[in-house]
């Protein structure tokens, strides 16, 4: 009896629930951006991106089409919490973590290109109307 009890106990130990979107940190983020001000001119061509205040460890904005805009968190989903796991580089679309060497394809909702990360960057919703951006979740 004491067997099945010590590993009914250490199954349950072993199992945890967790929330597929709880990989990232969540925090509150409810931004507005004029894209037409100068210091988002990098925004005008399609398929070009910046990186915003914001969010966990800052924010990507990719312009994806006309009035489409993305925005992810610059938070690497591998190992989230240390401290160098942010997206520190985009070239084309293509976001790069230095730290684990990960890659995210930011024109197709941040999946992972490369690994050691499995899972795709924390995504915010995105609306855009009368020259304003807004990014919340």
């Amino acid at each position: 009896m004491k067997k099945i009890i010590i590993l009914v106990f250490s199954l349950l130990s072993l199992s945890t629930c967790t929330d597929s979107d709880d990989y990232i940190q969540n925090v509150y983020v409810n931004i507005e951006i004029p894209v037409n001000q100068p210091e988002y001119s990098d925004l005008d061509a399609i398929g070009n991106s910046v990186f915003i205040t914001g969010g966990v460890k800052g924010i990507i904005i990719y312009h994806a089409n006309v009035n489409d805009y993305r925005a992810f968190d610059r938070n690497c989903s591998f190992e989230p919490s240390t401290q160098c796991a942010y997206i520190d580089s985009i070239n084309s679309t293509i976001a790069s973590c230095n730290c684990c060497s990960s890659k995210f394809l930011i024109d197709q909702n941040g999946i992972t290109a490369n690994g050691p990360a499995l899972r795709p960057l924390k995504e915010y919703y995105t609306s855009f109307y009368g020259g304003i951006l807004k990014i919340k979740n």
